[in-house]
C-alpha cells in the first residue's frame, strides 16, 4: 500500500497522537484524553472540535492496536474503490455520526434517570454526564458495514476462530448483534461505548446508500 494512502496516513496520525498523549501524561502531567475526548454538549468541558479529535485518541495500546487493525483491513478494501476524498469523508462522517448516536443514547438514559427527581431536562443541563468518548471504534464499525455491503461474500477470519472463514455480510451481522446485546446489558464494569459502534454501522449503511455503489461488481 502506498505511503500516500489515506488509510496509512490515518494510522500514522493515530499512532502519533497516542505517542503525544503518553509523552504529555508522563512529562507534563497533562491528560489529553480529557482535553480532546468528546464530552457531553452540556458539559463545561465540551468543545465542538472534540467530535473530530476524540476519534484520534485511544485509552490504551490494545485499544489503538485493534482499531488500527480494523482500519487497515476494512479501510483498505474501501479505499481501493474510492478516491481519497470520498474515503476520508466516509471515515470522518461515520466517526462523527457514531458519536452523535452515542450522545443521543447517553442523553436519553440520563434524562430518564433524572426525571424521577424533577424536570429531567433541567437536571440534565445542570448535571451532564461526566464521561467522555475516545477512540476510532465507531468509524471502524462504519468501515466494517461499508465493506460488508460492497464485498458481502468476501471471506474473513475471526480472531477467536482463526481457522473458520466467515463472509463479511455475516461478520457485520454478528458484530452488530453482539453490540446490540451488550448495549442493553446492565454491566456497570463495561466502559465500552457500544452505542457508538452501533452508530458507526448505522452511518456506514446510510453513506453507502447515498454513494449508491453498484454492489453487483464486488465479491
Amino acid at each position: 500500500m502506498s505511503m500516500n494512502s489515506v488509510v496509512v496516513n490515518l494510522i500514522v496520525l493515530n499512532v502519533i497522537m497516542f505517542a503525544v498523549k503518553m509523552y504529555a501524561a508522563g512529562s507534563m502531567f497533562l491528560n489529553l484524553d480529557l482535553l480532546l475526548g468528546l464530552h457531553h454538549p452540556y458539559s463545561p468541558e465540551f468543545s465542538w472540535y472534540q467530535y473530530i479529535t476524540g476519534i484520534f485518541m485511544h485509552g490504551s495500546f490494545s485499544h489503538l492496536l485493534f482499531n488500527m487493525l480494523g482500519l487497515y483491513i476494512f479501510g483498505s478494501m474501501l479505499e481501493r474503490i474510492w478516491d481519497a476524498r470520498r474515503f476520508l469523508l466516509f471515515y470522518l462522517i461515520a466517526g462523527i455520526g457514531s458519536s452523535l448516536i452515542y450522545q443521543i443514547w447517553q442523553s436519553v438514559a440520563a434524562y430518564n434517570y433524572l426525571q424521577q427527581f424533577g424536570d429531567g431536562l433541567t437536571l440534565l443541563m445542570q448535571n451532564p454526564p461526566n464521561s467522555y468518548l475516545i477512540g476510532a471504534s465507531g468509524a471502524v464499525y462504519g468501515l466494517l458495514m461499508g465493506a460488508a455491503l460492497l464485498f458481502p461474500n468476501t471471506e474473513m477470519y475471526l480472531f477467536f476462530f482463526p481457522g473458520l472463514p466467515i463472509k463479511l455480510k455475516w461478520m457485520a451481522i454478528l458484530y452488530g448483534g453482539a453490540e446490540l446485546l451488550r448495549a442493553y446489558q446492565d454491566n456497570p464494569g463495561d466502559n465500552v461505548a457500544h452505542f457508538a459502534h452501533i452508530g458507526g454501522m448505522i452511518f456506514g449503511f446510510i453513506l453507502i446508500k447515498i454513494f449508491n455503489n453498484d454492489r453487483s461488481r464486488f465479491y
